[in-house]
């Protein structure tokens, strides 16, 4: 299949992702669960978005679900119940991004699951993209500025230090920091 062509199916969703996009309507949808996305969230391909009970996505983030082109129309991302974004955060989810429940990203974490590869075709108009998911364990807390890098999973009740920079595995009941990001710190299990 070329890649200027959409199977029918993909096709239907785009159109129904654009028209998603412009009006916003997904919004109403999220109050049946009780979760809201502030108005100036921007949000590529929701149709691809699944969003828990008790959702709050602050002002001025970004959440770029993939779906495009440029990713073969793959990507995800889904948050789990109680899930707060903080203002200004970015998630990219063309490799995929799960939340699960109470996870909060502080102001302006990113949490990329994608990156340009170093080969041949970087200055060319179809660069390699890579793509890998990113997996955020239950009532952890992501700092203010942290980047969390596809490839990442990060274990259940993690605290990750403002500014950091992760990749990798990192084990329940952890607090991690620095760039890279290292357990600097490990609780015993709450139980």
């Amino acid at each position: 299949m070329s890649r200027n062509k959409l199977p029918p199916s993909g096709l239907v969703r785009r159109v129904c992702d654009i028209a998603l996009e412009i009006t916003g309507v997904y919004r109403f949808f999220m109050l049946a669960r009780k979760s809201t996305i502030g108005l100036s969230v921007r949000v590529a391909s929701p149709s691809r978005l699944s969003v828990g009970c008790n959702v709050t996505v602050q002002r001025g983030a970004i959440l770029h679900c993939g779906g495009k082109a440029w990713c073969a129309n793959r990507g995800h991302i889904r948050l789990g119940d109680g899930v707060t974004i903080g203002p200004y955060c970015v998630v990219y989810g063309a490799g995929g991004v799960e939340l699960e429940d109470h996870v909060h990203l502080g102001p302006g974490a990113k949490i990329m699951s994608q990156a340009g590869a170093h080969d041949d075709k970087r200055l060319s108009a179809h660069p390699t993209f890579l793509l890998d998911s990113v997996h955020i364990g239950a009532g952890s807390w992501i700092g203010a500025g942290a980047v969390i890098l596809g490839g990442s999973r990060i274990g259940k009740c993690v605290s990750v230090a403002p500014n950091s920079v992760v990749f990798g595995e990192v084990p329940d009941y952890a607090v991690i920091a620095g760039n890279p990001a290292r357990v600097v710190f490990k609780n015993k299990a709450i139980d």
